[in-house]
């Protein structure tokens, strides 16, 4: 895992400041290329995970010097690769998967992307044509940016920040990807809140040669569960595909922990991981847990008992994230604004689990690949509503939804039969939107200034699944959007930030493409999280499995009437807002509102308090 840059016609100077931006995701080691004959440069930081030796330095050019590739990930099938390419009359000078990636490539070109099992972001450069090739993994758990340079260049790197580097790149605000960030308290790719830096989607390539760039797609998931089999028959199948998952992700030469919440996503890869650390004569995995002095948000009972059932060494971690004190430092890490308050606790058990680990599988993507959130419930649920309900009933529903009180201390039950009925009676794209975008239409075109409400990001994206099956719509939104814009978002920000590489088991594209076509009958047989509750049932006791699912969030309410207070009335004013290009009267409402408790804006409020943040320190 590492972080890798690079730019056509850039001086070693500013490479060399572009690697320093990158310095925190490769602590082990960095490199700098140039091609001799001009054209292009590249750089890589290095966290070493597999051949720790020299041997696996970056930027790695192949025997005959035509290619060259800076590489973050890992390839988790390289030594079947390398088996094959020897088999081919290959020889490797070392035994990184670097190596056997850029010999895969060499002779196969795009097409070996079909072959990867992994999580990666590369840049390859062919000095005989000249050509610069961007590759992003399938499901986007690594980052790439780029950005045009005046001239017809381009510049790209794994995070916004080292990109800021590189003069010539247009920085202004992109509006309507402020907007957008307002929707979803992230920028969805391929946009960035700078105008000229875009975001490789997930799953798709970027070819530079002679000035022109070209784009396309190799790979995306496709939720159209066409196949029914019985619930055993598919479980079944699934077992053999989560255990190649957890053993795949245990390949390196350091040491590999667990993140283990007590949830049910921890807790089957921890049992798989513990399973298959016995089954090879290895010591216990170790597993880390976070704990919270509020009793509403805190699992480490949950987590004890599955560590003591699979017999893991745990460890407890304490939140302390202090949000007033990280915030500058989380948004540099992002290089705009990002609004979900979870990357600060990810942030700190990164940094605590990095004293005992250099990698930590974790349970993320449970819920968008096996259908955990409640609101894939509530989809199917306005399925009937919409057809047992005429519509002049739900629209009187829907106006009078706005009276429904909520809680302002992270309890969810009214707020989520509010937005039920406020959504009865739009459209299913418009519907789904409206539960998981933040600011609406109508809250972004007064805050923004706009003369009519603008577009919901998340609908449009629904509106193109392949499947017109709600809960097949829902989950391959989620997979196209939420997870890569939010949840891989901060999961890689905040674990690199800290040098530590974390693993998805649960987004092996194997296991995602075979969920993907079973049926949405079958998926949710017996209500969220089917599959995976019946997969568990076979690794843990029925007393994990069946416990309530509480989410790892932070407190936000809580915090905004503690250690954020100061925080929001020094930065959240009058002056600041206009700054911003935002209006104060919305703003001074949300305020006034969760001040009140009439309702819950803690989450809208921290994305104006990080909005605030980059805008601030842009001249850094």
């Amino acid at each position: 895992m590492c972080g890798i840059a690079g730019s056509t016609g850039a001086s070693t100077d500013l490479l060399a400041e572009m690697a320093a931006r990158l310095a925190h995701r490769g602590p082990d080691g960095h490199g700098q290329w140039s091609d001799p004959e001009g054209g292009c440069g590249l750089v890589h930081t290095r966290l070493a995970v597999i051949d720790l030796s020299s041997g696996g330095a970056q930027p790695m050019q192949s025997p005959c010097g035509r290619f060259v590739i800076a590489f973050n990930g890992e390839i988790y099938n390289y030594r079947a690769l390398r088996a094959e390419l020897e088999a081919a009359g290959e020889s490797f000078g070392s035994s990184s998967d670097t190596e056997v990636l850029l010999r895969l490539l060499a002779r196969h070109g795009l097409a070996a992307l079909d072959r990867l099992l992994g999580m990666f972001a590369f840049a390859l450069w062919d000095r005989a044509q000249r050509r610069l090739t961007l590759v992003r993994d399938r499901l986007g758990v690594k980052p790439l940016v780029y950005a045009p340079l005046p001239g017809g260049g381009l510049a790209f790197a794994s995070e916004i920040h080292a990109l800021r580097a590189h003069p010539g790149i247009d920085l202004a605000p992109d509006r309507q990807a402020l907007s957008e960030y307002l929707a979803c308290l992230y920028v969805p790719a391929p946009r960035t809140l700078h105008g000229g830096i875009s975001k490789l989607e997930p799953g798709c390539w970027l070819t530079w040669q002679d000035g022109r760039v070209e784009t396309g797609r190799w790979w995306r998931p496709r939720y159209t569960g066409e196949r029914s089999p019985s619930l055993d028959e598919a479980v079944e199948e699934l077992m053999p595909l989560l255990k190649q998952a957890v053993a795949a992700r245990l390949v390196a030469d350091v040491e590999v922990g667990c993140f283990l919440s007590g949830g049910i996503d921890s807790s089957v890869i921890a049992a798989l991981m513990a399973e298959q650390r016995r089954a090879e004569g290895a010591p216990p995995p170790r597993t880390f847990t976070m704990t919270f002095d509020e009793a509403a948000y805190d699992e480490r009972d949950a987590a004890a008992a599955v560590a003591a059932h699979i017999g893991s060494t745990h460890t407890e971690l304490p939140a302390r994230p202090e949000a007033a004190r990280l915030l500058d430092d989380m948004v540099r890490h992002f290089g705009e604004p990002f609004g979900n308050p979870t990357a600060l606790l990810i942030h700190d058990l990164s940094a605590k689990a990095r004293q005992h680990v250099t990698v930590a599988l974790v349970g993320d993507a449970g819920d968008e690949v096996f259908g955990g959130y409640p609101r894939y419930q509530g989809g199917l649920w306005a399925e009937r509503y919409a057809r047992l309900v005429p519509r002049p009933l739900r629209a009187a529903a829907a106006t009078a939804a706005g009276l429904i009180p909520e809680s302002s201390r992270g309890r969810h039950g009214l707020r989520r039969a509010r937005e039920f009925l406020a959504a009865g009676a739009l459209p299913a794209p418009e519907r789904y939107a409206s539960w998981v975008e933040y600011f609406d239409p109508a809250e972004r075109a007064e805050l923004l200034g706009l003369p009519h409400p603008p577009p919901r990001p998340i609908a449009e994206l629904y509106r193109r699944s392949p499947s017109a099956q709600p809960l097949d719509a829902m989950q391959q939104t989620d997979l196209e959007s939420f997870l890569p814009g939010n949840l891989l978002a901060y999961g890689d920000a905040m674990s690199m930030a800290v040098a530590l590489e974390l693993r998805l088991p649960l987004l092996d594209h194997r296991l995602v493409e075979a969920v993907g076509k079973l049926s949405p009958a079958l998926r949710f047989a017996h209500g969220k999280k089917t599959l995976l509750k019946a997969a568990a049932r076979r690794l843990l006791p029925a007393a994990i499995v069946d416990r309530p699912k509480l989410g790892f969030n932070p407190p936000m309410g809580v915090w905004l009437q503690g250690e954020l207070k100061g925080l929001v009335a020094q930065r959240l004013t009058r002056p600041r807002l206009t700054e911003l290009g935002l209006e104060w009267a919305p703003v001074a409402r949300l305020l006034a509102e969760q001040a009140g408790g009439r309702r819950d804006h803690s989450l809208k409020i921290w994305a104006l308090l990080v909005l605030e943040a980059w805008q601030r320190g842009q001249g850094r």
